[in-house]
C-alpha cells in the first residue's frame, strides 16, 4: 500500500511534463500578448507618453491639447485671454474656464457647479477669436470687447454666432493685485440666431 505522501515516480514525471507545458504555453501568450500591444496603433508606454506630454509643453499644449501660454502674456492680451477660454472650453477644463469670468457677472455668481452642468449641454463646441480687440479705460479700470465666433453642437442641434466677448481688469494702478491685472471676462454677447 502507499503511503499518502508518497507519489509514483510516473506521476510525478507527468506532472512535470504539464507543468512545462504549462510554463512554455504561458510565456509564448505573454510574447504573443507584446508583440500585439507593440502593433496596435494608439497604445503607447508610459515613456511614449510622457515624451509626448514634454514635447506638447514645448509647442505650447497642455495634456487636454488646450493651447497653453505664458499667464503672463495671456493676462495682458485680451485676445489671447479671450481664446485661452475657447480653448478651455473645447478640452472639457470648465473648472479653469470660469475662472477666467468676473465674479460680479451673472456667470461669476452662479457658482462653478451651475456653470459646468450649463456647459454639458454642448456636444462639441468651437471658439475662436475674430480680430484685435477694441480697448478703452476709465477710472482706473481697462475695458476690452473682442470680437469672436463660436460653433458647435448643442443639444443635438448645430449653431454658429458671431459677437463679442466683453472683458476688464485693473489699469495697473497703485494697490491692484496680480489677479485684478489679469482680464477677466465681464459678459459674452452673440448675435441672435
Amino acid at each position: 500500500m502507499l503511503s499518502p505522501f508518497v507519489i509514483p515516480q510516473q506521476t510525478v514525471t507527468i506532472m512535470h511534463l504539464n507543468m512545462r507545458q504549462s510554463a512554455k504555453a504561458l510565456m509564448l501568450s505573454a510574447l504573443l500578448l507584446c508583440v500585439l500591444a507593440a502593433c496596435t496603433p494608439g497604445v503607447e508606454t508610459s515613456e511614449a507618453q510622457e515624451q509626448k506630454q514634454q514635447q506638447e509643453r514645448q509647442q505650447g499644449k497642455d495634456e487636454t491639447g488646450a493651447e497653453t501660454k505664458d499667464m503672463d502674456n495671456v493676462s495682458g492680451d485680451p485676445v489671447l485671454t479671450s481664446q485661452r477660454y475657447f480653448d478651455l472650453l473645447a478640452a472639457g477644463e470648465f473648472e479653469q474656464a470660469y475662472v477666467m469670468w468676473a465674479p460680479n457677472t451673472p456667470t461669476g455668481e452662479g457658482g462653478s457647479d451651475l456653470f459646468e452642468r450649463s456647459m454639458l449641454a454642448y456636444q462639441s463646441f468651437d471658439g475662436k477669436t475674430m480680430g484685435d480687440a477694441r480697448t478703452e479705460g476709465a477710472a482706473g479700470t481697462l475695458y476690452a470687447e473682442v470680437p469672436v465666433q463660436v460653433s458647435g453642437l448643442r443639444r443635438g442641434e448645430s449653431f454658429s454666432r458671431g459677437g463679442t466677448m466683453e472683458l476688464a481688469r485693473c489699469n495697473d494702478v497703485p494697490g491692484c493685485s496680480d489677479d485684478e491685472r489679469r482680464w477677466k471676462i465681464r459678459a459674452i454677447n452673440l448675435e441672435e440666431e
